[in-house]
């Protein structure tokens, strides 16, 4: 029988999708972590939603199972569906279509909209992780825009969501 776990992470090692071994205290590591914590709220989400809103959460999943991909070296055949400029561009007729940001101060008041907020807060802290790699040019720039997007994503969402 194979077994899920290899004993080499109790060594501080874990393994990308190429076979290379990684420290786990590794920036990217660091990063896949993030991108884990945002797609667990993320479900939540997903599950909470429905119509286009769903729809777009749905996309943004899948986006991000990419850039996980793409950043832990995930072989060709598995990165399908890369995030290009024009989910970026598709993300911002989205958030507009949400209507005028808030001028004031907004309080996150009710259980959707503080799953949101929850989404945006983790969505804040993969960016900065991500901005060491897009500075040492281990991130493609469309990767940090579309995460860059997407937090202004879940706070409109959690706006619409408020009271």
């Amino acid at each position: 029988m194979k077994k899920l776990y290899t004993k080499k992470g109790d060594f501080g090692i874990t393994k990308d999708y190429a076979n290379n071994e990684i420290k786990k205290h590794d920036s990217m590591v660091k990063t896949i972590g993030k991108i884990d914590s945002l797609q667990s709220i993320l479900d939540l989400a997903i599950l909470k939603s429905q119509g286009e809103e769903k729809q777009m959460l749905e996309k943004v999943q899948k986006k991000l199972w990419q850039l996980s991909g793409e950043l832990f070296n995930c072989p060709g055949d598995c990165l399908i569906d890369p995030v290009k400029e024009e989910d970026i561009q598709d993300m911002e007729n989205f958030i507009d279509s949400l209507g005028e940001p808030p001028n004031k101060f907004v309080r996150f008041n009710t259980e959707d909209s503080i799953t949101m907020n929850e989404c945006r807060v983790r969505c804040r802290e993969l960016e900065t992780h991500l901005a060491e790699l897009l500075e040492k040019n281990k991130l493609r720039p469309e990767m940090y825009q579309y995460i860059n997007r997407l937090s202004s994503l879940f706070f409109m969402m959690g706006y619409k969501k408020s009271e």
